[in-house]
């Protein structure tokens, strides 16, 4: 993936997507507004594969990825509204089960 691609996906970004090429992703998490019934926030998501996760989120109109373990239990840290949740995204049903994803991946935030 290249900036020339998608000028908003940095390098580091499609990086940190490729590093789980041979992880199974296991689930893919949203915030949801529970007051509104709707997703809060379009790019933030916890990708979660069965050894680690990624989580990505927009900041000043690029994606940021960060690897590491999200604590998707506890109540998130965003100002937003006082009813946010992380919630399993559906519409990621079918990569749940399957590894070599990057690409796909990156593609659903275009």
């Amino acid at each position: 993936m290249s900036k020339e691609v998608l000028p908003f996906i940095s390098n580091e970004v499609a990086e940190s997507f490729a590093a789980f090429d041979d992880d199974v992703l296991a689930d893919v998490l949203r915030l949801w507004d529970c007051d509104a019934q709707d997703w809060s926030d379009d790019h933030m998501i916890v990708f979660r594969f069965e050894n680690d996760d990624l989580l990505v989120w927009n900041e000043l109109g690029g994606l940021k990825a960060r690897r590491g373990p999200v604590d998707t239990a506890a109540k998130p840290q965003i100002e937003e509204g006082p009813c946010l949740i992380w919630r399993p995204d559906s519409s990621f049903g079918e990569y749940i089960g399957r590894a070599e994803l990057s690409s796909a991946l990156l593609e659903t935030f275009v």
